[in-house]
């Protein structure tokens, strides 16, 4: 049986579940997240580290679960991280050096924010996104016609910073993972730009002390569209060995399938409904 790997982006105050601002494919209510810690519990789990992944893989009869969350998004700190805390449950971080180290947001969320001060409805965000999602530099250049964002009050606080990440990094049950540099798709890349998108990040690491497990890579978005032989090559020749992906079932040993349990279920009777045939397959 391979360990369950769950993937969260935003975990947010249930009061937020409706703000225009949060873009409900990332984001997870507090009371949903959780909902899916106590589900687990119930049906026996033991929440592991991103170091004992190897050992959970050969231990078919244990019902295991590792926790991800992808971005650096600071309402992790705000929401997750106390009850994982006191709960003493290991986590993976995966991030993005440009982010937390140039004090900037994600380029997907600065689309879907100034698609909304454009009065764009969440359609047509959702697609402004998936069209500059392949398109690196159509992207680099309409961001750079844009307005500097004027940030919601409640939101200002994005994405954590450095001293977050030092703090973070005291912890026994944080792991770092890279998460590429800009977050770019690298199916999208040229040559240069993919390894250029790799090792930076690495660097970022290095140069602010991080422990980053080169072993192990959080690809963007992570469909079959999002990466391709060529990139799988590239990250092994950086001594990636673990590849996450967003794909529920795959055929090669170097990929390992992640889940995200929200989507599509804010409903609480559809969630509970899903959520229980999600865990049917780890019986």
């Amino acid at each position: 049986m391979y360990p369950l790997v769950l993937t969260f982006h935003k975990i947010i105050p249930d009061q937020y579940v409706n703000h225009p601002y949060y873009w409900k494919s990332l984001c997870t209510p507090y009371s949903t997240f959780l909902c899916f810690i106590e589900s687990l519990y119930q049906e026996n789990f033991a929440f592991i580290s991103l170091q004992e992944l190897e050992y959970a893989k050969i231990s078919p009869s244990e019902r295991t679960v590792l926790l991800t969350f992808d971005d650096g998004y600071y309402n992790n700190i705000e929401y997750a991280y106390p009850l994982l805390k006191s709960e003493n449950i290991p986590f993976v971080m995966a991030i993005n050096g440009r982010c937390i180290e140039n004090n900037t947001w994600q380029w997907f969320d600065k689309v879907w924010y100034y698609g909304i001060q454009q009065g764009k409805t969440e359609q047509e965000r959702i697609q402004m996104i998936e069209k500059f999602k392949y398109d690196i530099f159509a992207l680099e250049q309409w961001l750079n016609t844009q307005a500097i964002p004027q940030n919601y009050s409640e939101i200002e606080h994005i994405f954590f910073g450095i001293a977050n990440v030092q703090e973070l990094k005291k912890l026994q049950n944080v792991s770092f993972v890279s998460h590429t540099y800009s977050h770019y798709i690298l199916t999208a890349l040229p040559e240069s730009i993919l390894h250029n998108e790799i090792t930076q990040n690495i660097l970022f690491a290095q140069k602010n002390h991080i422990n980053l497990h080169h072993n192990y890579f959080v690809l963007p978005n992570g469909t079959l569209k999002d990466f391709n032989l060529r990139t799988i090559e590239v990250l092994k020749k950086n001594q990636v060995k673990g590849i996450f992906t967003m794909l529920p079932y795959t055929k090669l040993d170097d990929l390992i399938p992640r889940y995200t349990p929200v989507q599509n279920t804010w409903q609480k009777e559809r969630k509970r409904y899903l959520w229980r045939r999600f865990l049917y397959k780890w019986k």
